[in-house]
């Protein structure tokens, strides 16, 4: 029986980036070293605010706005990570890992449990009930599972209370579900090490428990606590609003199950163009550097099926709608029955964005 699938979907990501590559310059598909430069500027903000914070013992209001710096700074890094790790900056295995480790080691994410769950899985999979791990799952699963019950409660759209947390925490609780949940469930650790994971994500907890232990609880709190609250926010309000609203797939179609966001241009340069997700889910190995250039080439291709929308117009919809998909052309409210339009260009039922 052929299973169900979206009316929105029409072909997959093979098919599009073989048509578009023919439009695009030989050097696009080239690594950009450059964006290593990114990796020590962070670096001294990071320290730089630290310093601040552990030996100059400054008023809780400086070390509150030094610690915000901080927390932009390390998802800038996570950025970095995640396009290095996908082999787009520089072609040297011991290289990525260790800008996986500066990018995601405020989370305490194994940068090889990445590569299984983010470059394989997520990308292999986006947008596939159940196989893809970035989502909240379908109405069925929901009614089936206790765990994904509660975590919808936090999801943005759920009209919970905890729901404010959501964005502030959501990269590291789900790191954390990769870790004990996901990569059971779907066989990460057939491709991974197992020992090689655990030990990673055991040394970067037993790092920041010596950074503790060093600078006090007091310390810590602007040297690590606030940081990683402003880190995941900053990365999962890209993250959640680059897949949560789009439709659920059977084909991997990046003009069905994902959106783009789009910013001011300076933030944009300095955020390395993460809201350019289309083109990413087109293009993982791409720099995105050259997301403008694949940008122009896919609205011309396919202008009226390309998803995209200010990034901030994009947050208020994230909360909004519900995160639960009753089939795969709806979201649904579990609790009440409301159904409310995915996005989806080119149809009567998208809904109004102004």
């Amino acid at each position: 029986m052929e299973p169900a699938r979206s009316r929105y979907e029409r072909d997959s990501v093979q098919r599009y980036a073989r048509e578009m590559r023919s439009h695009l310059p030989a050097d696009v598909f080239h690594p950009v070293p450059g964006r290593l430069l990114w990796l020590p500027v962070h670096l001294a903000v990071i320290a730089g605010a630290a310093a601040i914070v552990v030996l100059g013992a400054p008023p809780w209001y400086v070390a509150l706005a030094g610690a915000v710096v901080a927390g932009h700074s390390w998802g800038c890094l996570g950025f970095l990570a995640h396009e290095t790790m996908h082999h787009a900056v520089v072609r040297n295995r011991t290289l990525e890992k260790l800008v996986g480790y500066a990018g995601f080691g405020i989370y305490g994410l194994s940068p090889t449990l990445w590569v299984a769950w983010h470059n394989q899985a997520h990308h292999g999979q986006t947008g596939k009930p159940v196989a893809d791990p970035d989502g909240f799952g379908t109405l069925r699963f929901w009614e089936k599972s206790r765990v994904v019950r509660t975590l919808e409660t936090f999801a943005p759209g759920s009209r919970r209370l905890q729901s404010a947390l959501f964005l502030f925490v959501w990269f590291s609780v789900h790191s954390l579900l990769v870790l004990v949940f996901h990569s059971e469930r779907n066989g990460y650790y057939g491709r991974i090490s197992r020992r090689t994971v655990y030990a990673e994500s055991v040394a970067m907890l037993a790092f920041w428990v010596g950074v503790l232990a060093i600078v006090g609880p007091w310390s810590f709190l602007f040297v690590y606590v606030v940081p990683v609250l402003v880190a995941n926010a900053m990365v999962m309000s890209y993250i959640a609003t680059n897949h949560f609203l789009n439709p659920l797939t059977e084909t991997n179609d990046p003009l069905a199950n994902t959106l783009s966001v789009t910013a001011p241009r300076w933030l944009e340069r300095l955020h390395l163009h993460f809201g350019y997700h289309v083109e990413h889910h087109l293009f993982p190995t791409v720099s995105g550097r050259h997301a403008p250039a694949m940008r122009d080439v896919l609205r011309r291709l396919w202008g009226d099926r390309y998803l995209s929308m200010p990034h901030l117009r994009a947050l208020r919809l994230l909360y909004v709608r519900p995160k639960i998909h009753d089939g795969h052309d709806a979201l649904i409210d579990p609790r009440t029955g409301k159904r409310f339009a995915v996005l989806a260009a080119g149809d009567a039922s998208m809904p109004r964005l102004a």
